[in-house]
């Protein structure tokens, strides 16, 4: 009988332990209630609870309408929430239409159940008047240049409401800004102008740099022949001085030469004086000294014509009698 009871309660218990395994895929958890208040949360893995106290509860409100998960389990990957079209009215009184993508994830499962009901229709409607909010401070332009800027703005306007639900805003994207048809043919027109504006621009700059370029040329051009003429004329100058150099140590050669022969003759006279007592040769070089100078200064008048005597034994007779007049007065 004793072992019949032993039997019975180790049964029971294995029962009651059987009752109160609970098995969790990966990313996905429970939430588990005890006594109709919460009491933890179950996570991937084998978890066990206790039967007829604990009960998992119905999560089916914190998943998506189209989620395929069981009513007791709740979706912890990260989920993506595509936001239709909606209208914004600009700063600037410009309607365009705004498509939005939300990527969220429940990080705290038992928030997202206990703080909110419906917590993908909250962020949906978060998340469309954020988008008029943000868009309604900024001009066209601004929200037409900055969607990386528009992006960061949304998701921490998301991440900060959602974070008591115990969800994580990861990522918010506009896909698409559409302002209104005529505004986009304007938008055209002005892009159109503006590329042609450029090209213009640039073939200005193109021919400015190229006659910048050809000026610089003209410029290094002229220095160069100048400063080829400048060391042509230094070479010029060089030879110049150079020739005259030679022309005046010849000059000086020829009348170092003349000096010499000179000297050699007054040499020869001054021999020949001394050996006949130097009267007769001496009267006979200053007679020729005389007819050359005469000669010369003849030449140079203007007369072309000059006679010379001829009788020269009439002058060498004068010549004796100056001779013996000399030696007379010796």
């Amino acid at each position: 009988m004793i072992y019949a009871v032993i039997g019975a309660g180790i049964l029971l218990v294995v029962i009651l332990v059987a009752m109160g395994l609970r098995q969790i895929p990966q990313a996905q958890s429970a939430i588990v209630q005890r006594l109709g208040r919460y009491h933890k949360t179950l996570h991937p893995g084998l978890n066990l609870i206790v039967p007829f106290l604990d009960t998992v509860v119905n999560v089916s409100n914190v998943n998506r309408p189209d989620s395929e998960l069981a009513a007791r389990r709740v979706d912890m990957k990260e989920q993506v929430l595509d936001v239709p079209k909606q209208e914004v009215i600009t700063k600037d009184n410009v309607l365009i239409e705004v498509d939005t993508v939300v990527f969220y994830q429940v990080t705290e499962p038992h928030k997202a159940f206990y703080e909110i009901a419906r917590p993908v229709d909250a962020i949906f409607q978060i998340c469309k008047t954020t988008v008029r909010s943000v868009f309604g401070e900024m001009d066209l332009d601004t929200a037409l240049a900055s969607r990386e800027l528009v992006n960061a703005r949304l998701r921490s306007v998301l991440d900060e409401v959602t974070d008591k639900w115990g969800i994580k805003v990861l990522r918010v994207e506009i896909q698409d800004i559409l302002p209104p048809e005529d505004l986009v043919n304007v938008m055209k027109l002005q892009m159109k102008a503006e590329r042609e504006r450029r090209v213009v621009v640039t073939a200005a700059e193109g021919e400015k740099q190229a006659k910048i370029l050809e000026a610089e040329g003209q410029k290094a051009a002229q220095v160069l022949r100048a400063t080829a003429e400048k060391e042509a004329m230094i070479l010029r100058a060089g030879g110049e001085r150079q020739r005259r150099l030679l022309e005046a140590e010849g000059e000086a050669a020829a009348i170092r030469q003349v000096q010499e022969a000179t000297a050699r003759g007054l040499e020869a006279v001054r021999s020949v004086l001394e050996s006949d007592h130097g009267t007769s040769a001496v009267l006979t070089l200053q007679t020729l000294k005389t007819q050359e100078t005469v000669a010369r200064e003849l030449a140079s008048g203007p007369s072309s014509k000059f006679y010379l005597p001829t009788n020269l034994a009439g002058l060498y007779g004068a010549i004796d009698s100056v001779k013996e007049m000399l030696k007379a007065q010796d």
